[in-house]
């Protein structure tokens, strides 16, 4: 799927094309051809073909062509292409942290970070595909049923649930997108994948990994669209017959928008939404771990994670001592490892959200308001949150965290609690029986002992709950998402219909 150079449509830049059945689609004078220009360059660094519902349901018709053989293939044969495709990605990991440095500039670090998380990912869900099993079992005579089953046998037969609809953003843009792909093709699914506009050739670069690696034209669908076509070409996407289920992660709001289309078409969807994640720090907590490991969480990709840190809960006996040494380490923090906003209108955001803590009492205890550069703001420590800020249960989506004093262990579950959302959480505490005595009251699908907000382990269930969307990612529990349970049942000649002679 290579980029377009010299096209007469862009002479001076290339173009991010469509990716229809193997081949760039080629762009048309009708085309939209939107000009990509990140948040650290004054000028385009290349275009990309906006698509449209006609275009986004050539890309669902290839899907639903690819998916007749595709569906028939051997687990074993697609663990094989992903264990490539493994390969593939390494050879090229330069090429894609470039790009993803590039596009959305982050940190070249968080960018190596996020390529090796999403190939560990691929090779956890290749060898899951080793349990992709049904299952057989022998009925029997139930005495006085008067024969309605009878002997025989029932066999359950997991098939792949149809072409897919994958969406993932630009800000895990590595590890996100590999991580849906891969459990859509582990179960036999195709996909039409819808790449972010934020980052086009890095989303490419991955699907020509797995083409590289021998997965066949037609199996994986790439559009891409301007914001403003992007709702029609959902839609259109969503409705196609072909398409059984969609793959969502991003915003909340987002997510609620494209679930109403899915209940409109009636399509199941599987959604991993925002957080705003808690780190409770209990009072026999290594202080000094825990403020190293709840900065990072704060700040890593300028916060612009849905599992990043955004609020600490600390126990009263300890919180003066703790934020004392969070401070210092939210001050020495080096740029790299804060990185930079995706674009300035995100830096506007969680500016918007912090001016309107300040005007509503909040203080700072580090960092403000006022800007480390155009697309980069300060590490920020907010105290004196209160419900009605923007703050308390809004995602700045910036390098800040709110710091909240409890009185006790139950004053610490319930404000952790006190959120619509539910993806994930940290408490920190030198016993783990005592953590996890507070894990297992937290509401969320994620708790991390003694670490970041940001773990995720590729061999252990990822999900959201409350308002942080539904259903399971990672290894075997994300490629079940995309198989059905066929029941067939042989019937001896001993049954009958109970009702009748």
């Amino acid at each position: 799927m290579p980029i377009l150079e010299n096209h007469p449509l862009s002479p001076e830049l290339p173009i991010v094309p469509l990716h229809i059945f193997g081949s760039p689609y080629p762009p048309s004078p009708t085309t939209h051809l939107t000009p990509l220009t990140p948040a650290l360059s004054t000028t385009p660094i290349h275009t990309y073909a906006s698509a449209t519902p006609s275009t986004a349901t050539l890309a669902c018709n290839a899907s639903a062509k690819a998916f007749t053989i595709w569906k028939k293939t051997a687990p074993s044969y697609r663990r094989e292409l992903l264990l490539k495709a493994v390969e593939v990605l390494q050879r090229r990991g330069d090429e894609i942290s470039a790009s993803q440095v590039k596009e959305t500039c982050c940190a070249e670090a968080f960018a190596k970070i996020n390529l090796k998380g999403g190939i560990e990912g691929v090779r956890e869900i290749a060898a899951a595909t080793a349990e992709i099993r049904g299952t057989v079992s022998q009925r029997g005579v139930v005495p006085g049923s008067e024969g309605r089953e009878g002997e025989g046998l029932t066999i359950v037969v997991k098939e792949a649930i149809g072409v897919v609809l994958v969406i993932a953003p630009w800000n895990g843009a590595v590890i996100l997108p590999l991580r849906a792909l891969s459990q859509a093709l582990a179960a036999g699914c195709t996909i039409v994948f819808k790449a972010s506009e934020l980052c086009p050739r890095t989303h490419t670069i991955l699907v020509e990994c797995f083409e590289e690696a021998g997965i066949p034209p037609g199996v994986i669908n790439v559009v891409q669209a301007r914001r403003e076509d992007a709702a029609p070409v959902v839609e259109a996407i969503i409705s196609h017959p072909a398409v059984r289920k969609v793959d969502f992660i991003g915003s909340a709001a987002v997510g609620s928008q494209i679930g109403q289309v899915c209940a409109k078409h009636l399509k199941p969807i599987l959604m991993e939404l925002g957080g705003k994640g808690p780190a409770l720090v209990l009072d026999d907590a290594d202080l000094e771990k825990a403020a190293k490991m709840c900065a990072m969480g704060a700040v890593a990709n300028h916060g612009q994670l849905c599992f990043s840190t955004e609020r600490i809960i600390i126990h009263e006996a300890v919180y003066d001592q703790f934020l004392a040494l969070l401070s210092a380490v939210m001050q020495r923090l080096p740029g790299p490892a804060v990185g930079n906003a995706v674009s300035k209108q995100s830096v506007t955001h969680a500016l918007d959200v912090l001016k309107d803590a300040e005007t509503l009492g909040a203080k700072f205890i580090v960092g403000g308001t006022d800007c480390a550069s155009d697309v980069s703001l300060k590490p920020t420590i907010v105290e004196g949150v209160t419900r009605e800020m923007r703050i308390f249960d809004e995602e700045t989506f910036g390098p800040s965290v709110s710091v909240y004093k409890a009185e006790n262990d139950d004053e610490a579950v319930r404000m952790a609690n006190d959120s619509k959302y539910g993806l994930n959480a940290a408490v920190h505490s030198k016993s783990w029986e005592h953590a996890y005595t507070i894990a297992s009251q937290l509401e969320y699908g994620q708790v991390h002992i003694n670490n970041m907000t940001l773990m995720d382990s590729p061999g252990q269930p990822i999900q959201g709950i409350k308002g942080s969307g539904w259903g399971q990612s990672n290894s075997i529990w994300g490629i079940n998402e995309f198989l059905i349970e066929k029941t067939v049942m042989f019937h001896s000649s001993q049954g009958g219909f109970p009702f009748g002679p």
